[in-house]
Parts: C-alpha cells; sequence; structure tokens
C-alpha cells in the first residue's frame, strides 16, 4: 500500500481527529512524518518521498491492529492490542527504532 498525496488531500496542519493518540501524533509529526489517514478508526502516517513505509492504526470494537514498516523491507509486521495505551507505547517504540 502507498499514499499519494494531491494538493486536495494534503493533511498537513490537521488536528487528528482521534484524541487517543494525540501524544502518538505529535511523535510522528515532530519527525517529519505525515498524517495521511485521518479518521476516528484509522489512521496512517507516511514520510514524504518514502511513501512505502508506514505506520497505521486501525480502531476496531475488540482491539487496535497496527501495522508497520519493517526497516529495509517492503513489508509490513502487523499486531493487535487491547487499549490505548499499549497500543501508543508499542507504536512509540517501533517508530523510534524505525527512524534510528
Amino acid at each position: 500500500m502507498s499514499f499519494m498525496l494531491t494538493n486536495n488531500e494534503t493533511l498537513q496542519n490537521t488536528e487528528i481527529k482521534n484524541k487517543g493518540f494525540i501524544l502518538l501524533d505529535q511523535i510522528f509529526t515532530e519527525n517529519g512524518w505525515k498524517l495521511v489517514k485521518n479518521k476516528l478508526d484509522n489512521i496512517s502516517y507516511t514520510k514524504n518521498g518514502n511513501e512505502l513505509d508506514y505506520f497505521e492504526i486501525k480502531i476496531n470494537p475488540n482491539n487496535i491492529t497496527v501495522s508497520i514498516p519493517i526497516k529495509n523491507s517492503p513489508f509490513q509486521f502487523c499486531t493487535s492490542f487491547k487499549d490505548y495505551f499499549q497500543t501508543s507505547e508499542y507504536l512509540e517504540n517501533r517508530f523510534l527504532d524505525f527512524i534510528e
């Protein structure tokens, strides 16, 4: 999956709709990543020029599924959690590992 943004689709300076991930949003944006899906139940970030690497969060009634890029690989790793806190902690750590 890749994300191509047109001028009409640019989400820069858009406040995240799902406030449960507002601190995570700050970490992504401070590191130059862009919010490309901004729904209450689906959030994705990618970096301009490297759209094949993306972090995605899908909120379902029973769990929260995340998809993260595997460094230097075209593949994603997916896992799920039961709450926002565990999801945020996991994504923050994997994101910081990824950008190092």
